[in-house]
């Protein structure tokens, strides 16, 4: 089969999973309710802020948190891209069709890469958009996707869904089954969330250096001087993945599909 064959069939399989549209679908309510949330929180500290606090306020910093709750839905879009096959028992058959196995991960890699890429910044904007509604609505300050530095971030937000879903199904290669894989997934990305419960040193290091704490710098409009530059955490992530994925097609040319 040609490298078109296979993106075509890979495209084919990946619009076919029924899950997919539960996690996309899951994708969109997440950035929308939690960029509403987030928005409503922030409002909220800000009105009880005193005057020095207001005066450094910064409504961007609240503008794409959901997104790392997003990454959980993509992360298990990518794995199920593999789990799907694994439980169906259709491997064996993409394998017979497809001998040449780096090929075949290449193709599925490329399907899970083009689409989280392109979902990632309709999912910022949206995140972006409500978020900002709950702070204007209670008057706080706010700011528009054409803002300063706002659409370098939506175009970041795409890079590190695209990365995300990539790390997604480089756990379903490893792993092959998809509890496992969404689940240790959806637990190294939120990691960072819980460096509060580590001691200080160790804590500083989860939020600089952990990869999807790294990567989240990719849609920080305001990067400051703490921690990795957006290019360095795309940097770490993209390392990561990369790694992953090497990881992957060795023990896919390894085992038995």
């Amino acid at each position: 089969m040609t490298a078109y064959g296979v993106l075509r069939s890979e495209w084919v399989k990946f619009r076919s999973i029924r899950a997919m549209l539960g996690c996309l679908a899951g994708a969109v309510v997440a950035a929308g309710s939690y960029g509403y949330l987030f928005g409503m929180a922030a409002a909220r500290d800000y009105l009880a802020a005193p005057a020095a606090d207001r005066a450094a306020f910064d409504p961007t910093e609240t503008a794409f948190r959901a997104l790392v709750l997003v990454g959980v839905l993509v992360s298990a879009a990518g794995a199920l891209t593999v789990t799907s096959e694994y439980a169906s028992g259709t491997m064996p058959v993409s394998v017979t069709a497809v001998p040449r196995r780096g090929l075949l991960l290449a193709g599925k890699g490329a399907v899970v890469a083009l689409a989280t890429l392109l979902t990632g910044p309709p999912l910022a904007l949206l995140s972006l958009t409500l978020s900002q509604a709950a702070l204007a609505a209670r008057g706080v300050p706010s700011v528009g996707p054409g803002d300063p530095g706002v659409p370098g971030a939506l175009l970041g937000a795409g890079l590190f869904t695209g990365l995300i879903g990539l790390y997604g199904m480089a756990l379903g290669f490893l792993l092959r089954r998809s509890a496992g894989a969404v689940s240790l997934g959806t637990f190294l990305l939120v990691l960072p969330g819980m460096a509060g419960l580590f001691p200080e040193a160790v804590a500083r290091w989860i939020v600089t250096w952990w990869p999807s704490a790294a990567g989240a710098r990719l849609f920080a409009v305001h990067p400051g001087t703490e921690g990795l530059a957006p290019l360095a955490g795309a940097g770490v992530l993209a390392a990561t993945v990369l790694g992953l994925l090497c990881a992957a097609a060795a023990l896919f040319h390894r085992r038995d599909a």
